[in-house]
């Protein structure tokens, strides 16, 4: 989400499935800022584990389906999230570019379901009766935290709001049915769902969520003031 972030030497760098992985060091600082816990930093060490996980695993969503289209991809896990960069030589249609951004969110659900699963399995056979009360608490807070962050990220992330997977979706459906200025009717759809949610995560009062969203009308209602702009 929201373009690329320039390397630092602070950068931890590895390769998976052959694709290249950059992490920058705002993602762990961001993270901890979300699930801060001063009561209990192993608590939050856990959130931070539970985030990288879960984020890799939907940017590897992305990468590995473009790399099947023949788009060698890399990933980058920065202070918004992730993102997954490719480029598209040849063969982009409509329909692969959307199967490229549902791809993240589902590779999200199927981690979601392999937890569920897991947890299922470990609570039947009592994998955990033999650890301590406090160890017992962190195992049931890695499943909630997982479960939390693939589900409702995953959902949140299929709104159809700019620059979010959901409204790249969103974006190519306009483009498809709207030929002309099919990118602006994405970004009116984008605004209007950003700044509801926007609403009604401040009515929550989850804030982080609130303020988010708000930019992401900012940001779609200046992108929006620019391509009219130019007609």
């Amino acid at each position: 989400m929201l373009g690329n972030v320039a390397p630092t030497e602070f950068d931890l760098r590895f390769s998976m499935f052959g694709i290249p992985v950059r992490v920058h060091p705002l993602f762990w600082a961001v993270s901890a800022f979300m699930g801060w816990n001063p009561n209990d930093i192993k608590m939050t060490l856990i959130w931070i584990a539970c985030v990288f996980v879960s984020i890799l695993v939907h940017e590897l969503g992305h990468a590995l389906t473009a790399r099947h289209f023949g788009w060698p991809p890399e990933i980058v896990l920065y202070h918004f999230g992730g993102l997954a960069m490719f480029q598209p030589y040849s063969g982009m249609t409509t329909r692969r570019s959307i199967i490229v951004s549902a791809a993240g969110p589902f590779a999200g659900f199927a981690l979601l379901g392999a937890v569920m699963f897991f947890k299922m399995i470990s609570v039947k056979f009592g994998l955990w009766d033999q650890f301590s009360p406090e160890g017992r608490d962190y195992v049931r807070a890695t499943f909630y935290f997982l479960y939390f962050i693939n589900l409702y990220w995953g959902l949140i992330n299929l709104a159809p709001v700019l620059p979010l997977d959901g409204g790249h979706i969103c974006e190519d459906i306009c483009k498809a049915v709207k030929r002309y200025r099919g990118d602006v009717l994405a970004l009116q759809i984008s605004m209007v769902v950003a700044g509801l949610l926007a609403f009604y995560f401040f009515k929550q009062q989850l804030r982080f969520a609130g303020i988010m969203f708000a930019l992401f009308a900012f940001f779609n209602f200046q992108a929006y003031q620019q391509r009219n702009s130019t007609w």
